[in-house]
């Protein structure tokens, strides 16, 4: 369960931020999480409710934003996510470059109490 670990970082990240703007509490976590990050939503959730009680970041809100893998196809120039496995453009049936792996855990914002 990595989860655990990411809520921590997440933890810690935010609360640094919320005091260097001058936060008194955080309200909502926004992130981007690409589907193959590996990331459960409800254990991250659960992790993070238990590590923040105490903290600026008790009771905020965790928003989820998924992203997947994208490519982009040499031969058309077309930007397309993968289904079912098949890597192929649909467009034209070339086979594309990675252009975002889908692995993204990104803080996007986090929104405060002033």
């Amino acid at each position: 369960m990595h989860e655990l670990s990411i809520a921590s970082y997440l933890l810690e990240a935010v609360i640094e931020q919320a005091h260097a703007i001058g936060a008194s509490r955080v309200l909502a976590i926004n992130l981007v999480v690409g589907e193959r990050a590996g990331v459960v939503d409800d254990s991250l959730r659960f992790s993070f409710e238990m590590l923040a009680p105490g903290t600026l970041a008790e009771g905020a809100q965790i928003n989820t934003q998924c992203t997947t893998m994208r490519f982009r196809c040499a031969g058309c120039d077309d930007d397309y996510a993968p289904s079912d496995g098949d890597f192929r453009c649909p467009r034209c049936g070339s086979y594309g470059q990675v252009a975002d792996d889908g692995s993204a855990l990104v803080i996007e914002s986090i929104e405060v109490e002033t």
